[in-house]
C-alpha cells in the first residue's frame, strides 16, 4: 500500500518534468543592416554622374568675407600658355 501512496503522488511529478518546455522561446536579435549606401557612394550632397562620377546635387552659396590688402613686394608672373584638350565630362583647359 505505501508503494502505491508513493507512486500516486510521483507519477503527476515525472509526468510534468517530462512535457516539452516551449512555453517562452528566447528573443531574437534583430536584424539590422551594417552598411548603408548614401547617394550611389558619393557621400551626402553629392550623386552619380552620366559618365558614373560623383558631381554636387546643386549651387552652394558662400557668402564672401572680408578682404584685406596690404600692400607688399611687387611680382612679376611670366605669361601662361593654355590650350583646351578632350576629358570624361567635355573639353578641359590646361595652362602650364
Amino acid at each position: 500500500m505505501r508503494a502505491l501512496t508513493l507512486l500516486a503522488v510521483a507519477a503527476p511529478a515525472l509526468g510534468a518534468l517530462a512535457a516539452p518546455a516551449a512555453a517562452f522561446p528566447l528573443p531574437q536579435a534583430p536584424q539590422v543592416a551594417t552598411v548603408q549606401t548614401v547617394a550611389g557612394g558619393c557621400g551626402i550632397g553629392f550623386h552619380r554622374g552620366p559618365w558614373g562620377g560623383c558631381r554636387a546635387n546643386g549651387a552652394v552659396y558662400v557668402a564672401p568675407r572680408a578682404v584685406v590688402v596690404a600692400p607688399g613686394p611687387a611680382v612679376v608672373v611670366p605669361a601662361r600658355h593654355c590650350w583646351w584638350r578632350a576629358g570624361p565630362y567635355g573639353s578641359v583647359r590646361v595652362c602650364n
